[in-house]
């Protein structure tokens, strides 16, 4: 059987896709990772029983669904990011029109189950999480009983400090969303100024015992950051788990780096209580003291930036126990649950090729593949979280991620 796994962020994606390949060659399954740009070129030359996709939205893996329906190809879902159970994000998430065509739907936890056995798809659904939360990651967790010393500041932002185009003229991008009406995307914009200058401030009122550390998202140009705050260090690698393992609590907003925290017994504490969100993006209810679910609704709140200075003079046990009064630990688990992801992963791949015929390569459409994957590298957009299955870079960090 052969297995074509569509990846959308090799940052967040790869974890335990290492061991999952290891699993099913022992079990004459091969598994071939591509990014999006490739999918068609790859189904061709591959031409799998199974393809993995991140997701079903018509701008990205939609038309993938159509396509391997023509081609008699299975399709499973794994979603590249699974921690937003609105009704709004759900619909989106998971379009009626494509969601019948999908054979399996490897959901990241109990919430994501309950949407899709409504929609009666209950056969389909295969309850595995995420191999980034696999229990095997979490053998080795931090200690509790400490000072507060590192300080891990996870960054989320896009424009200002992104890697893309957008910040070579930002008045530009901005008219546009302007003109467009999008005042949601307008709203995360002036966010991002906010942000910047409650880091500073919070900073600037720190002891100087405190070291802090940035861990900057994959969008975004730590350049920007070393230059912004010189005193302070950038995290130097892709691995979040190095990262908590280097940190005694995380000051956040929303990135999805507290779930990974708590699960680690890293305490967050999160801001956005004394941000001034912007009204349009406050009726949003995704972020901000409205937000129902998210990364954003997991860490201790202070009121104030005394507030949080003061949290920070407490020891990391003081914190860890805030952070279970508040349930943060069960709210974690249930944005994403903690698994055996790797062994069910591996047990459904396995048993589902049981009854499935071989398939051949299709070697005529290599030459096909390879001049793409040379226009994509020579003339296409520019993203860091793709993964190039020749580059010995992503290779590594396909290594790196693997489960503990």
């Amino acid at each position: 059987m052969k297995i074509v796994w569509i990846i959308d962020n090799k940052f967040r994606e790869l974890y335990g896709l290492y061991d999952l390949k290891k699993n099913l060659s022992k079990k004459n399954i091969k598994i071939y990772f591509f990014y999006i740009p490739l999918w068609k070129t790859a189904i061709d030359l591959i031409n799998p029983n199974i393809v993995v996709v991140p997701n079903l939205y018509k701008e990205s893996c939609g038309p993938i669904v159509d396509y391997a329906e023509k081609k008699n190809v299975d399709i499973f879902m794994h979603s590249s990011e699974g921690m937003y159970y609105t009704d709004v994000t759900q619909r989106a998430k998971y379009p009626i029109n494509l969601i019948k065509k999908v054979k399996k739907f490897l959901v990241w936890s109990k919430l994501d189950s309950k949407y899709l056995i409504k929609k009666g798809l209950k056969k389909k659904v295969v309850e595995s999480g995420c191999l980034k939360f696999d229990k095997k990651n979490y053998r080795f967790k931090t200690k509790n009983n400490k000072k507060i010393k590192i300080i891990g500041i996870p960054t989320h932002l896009r424009t200002i400090t992104g890697s893309g185009i957008s910040k070579f003229n930002i008045p530009f991008y901005l008219k546009k969303v302007i003109l467009k009406k999008n005042y949601e995307r307008l709203g995360y914009f002036k966010f991002e100024y906010e942000y910047i200058e409650l880091i500073t401030k919070i900073i600037e009122k720190l002891d100087k015992k405190f070291d802090i550390i940035f861990k900057v998202s994959p969008f975004e140009d730590p350049k920007i950051y070393r230059e912004t705050f010189p005193g302070q260090k950038i995290f130097p690698g892709h691995d979040i788990r190095d990262f908590l393992r280097n940190v005694d609590v995380i000051l956040n907003v929303f990135s999805s780096t507290a779930i990974d925290a708590i699960k680690y017994n890293v305490p967050v504490i999160n801001f956005n209580k004394f941000v001034n969100w912007d009204k349009d993006l406050l009726k949003t209810k995704k972020v901000g003291p409205n937000a129902k679910l998210g990364a954003i609704k997991i860490g201790i709140e202070p009121r104030n930036i005394d507030e949080l200075i003061g949290l920070l003079k407490k020891n990391k046990k003081y914190l860890l126990k805030l952070c279970k009064k508040k349930n943060l630990f069960k709210k974690a688990n249930e944005l994403a649950g903690t698994y055996d992801s790797l062994g069910v992963m591996t047990n459904l791949f396995v048993n589902y090729g049981k009854n499935i015929k071989k398939r051949p390569y299709n070697y005529i459409y290599y030459i096909k593949y390879f001049l793409v994957e040379i226009k994509q590298t020579l003339f296409g957009r520019i993203r860091p979280a793709n993964f190039k299955r020749w580059k010995l870079s992503d290779q590594k960090l396909l290594f790196n991620l693997r489960l503990y």
